[in-house]
C-alpha cells in the first residue's frame, strides 16, 4: 500500500500499447491453397447442382380489357352520331321538293332513322343495354330505307339503269347492314360493355 503511484502507472500499460492476444485454444486456419483451372470447374459445378432448385416462375400475361366504348364499339358510336346528324340534312332538303317521289320516302324514313342514330349513341356511350337493340334497329331501317329508295329511283330511272345493277345495289347493301347487326350480336366488347 506505500507503493508509489508513479511506479504503479508504469507498470501497466496503456489501451494502445495493448497487442491482442488470441486465446490459446483456438487454431488460426492456414490459407488455402490456389486451385487449378480443373478444380475450380468442378467446385463450382458442383455448387450449382448442390443447391436446392427453386421453384418455376409463372407469368400471367394480361389481356386488354375489353370493357368500355372502345375499338369498333366506339366507331360504330361515331359513325351513328354522324349518321343522325345526316339523316337530320337528308329531312330538311327533302322539303324542299316535294314532287319527288325519293323526297317523300325520305320524309318518311329520315326523322325516324336520325332519331334512332342519336339515341343509339347515346344510349352506347352510357354503357346501356338499349343501345345495342337501337343501333341494330337503325341498321335495319337503314337497310329498309335504302331498297326502297333504290327501287323507286329505278322505277323512276334515276338509279341502276337495268335490272341485275338494282338487284347488285340491294343485295350489297342488305350484305354490309348484315355485317355490321352481326357485329352487334358476335362482338365481346359489346357483350361486356353494353350491360346496364
Amino acid at each position: 500500500m506505500n507503493e508509489n503511484p508513479e511506479q504503479t502507472s508504469q507498470e501497466q500499460p496503456t489501451p494502445e500499447q495493448q497487442q491482442p492476444v488470441a486465446p490459446a485454444t483456438e487454431q488460426q486456419p492456414a490459407a488455402p491453397a490456389p486451385l487449378t483451372p480443373e478444380q475450380q470447374q468442378t467446385e463450382v459445378g458442383q455448387q450449382y447442382f448442390a443447391q436446392p432448385q427453386a421453384a418455376p416462375v409463372q407469368y400471367v400475361v394480361m389481356a386488354p380489357s375489353l370493357k368500355g366504348v372502345k375499338g369498333w364499339l366506339l366507331f360504330f358510336a361515331v359513325v351513328l352520331g354522324l349518321a343522325g346528324i345526316g339523316y337530320i340534312g337528308m329531312f330538311f332538303s327533302a322539303m324542299t321538293d316535294l314532287s319527288s317521289a325519293s323526297n317523300i320516302i325520305a320524309l318518311v324514313f329520315t326523322p325516324f332513322i336520325a332519331a334512332l342514330a342519336i339515341a343509339s349513341t347515346v344510349f352506347i356511350a352510357m354503357e346501356k343495354q338499349l343501345g345495342k337493340w337501337l343501333a341494330v334497329g337503325t341498321f335495319g331501317l337503314g337497310a329498309i330505307y335504302a331498297v326502297i329508295k333504290a327501287i323507286v329511283a329505278f322505277a323512276a330511272g334515276v338509279g341502276a339503269a337495268t335490272v341485275p345493277a338494282l338487284l347488285s345495289t340491294i343485295i350489297v347493301g342488305l350484305i354490309f347492314q348484315g355485317f355490321v347487326i352481326l357485329y352487334f350480336f358476335a362482338s365481346k366488347r359489346v357483350k361486356e360493355t353494353l350491360i346496364k
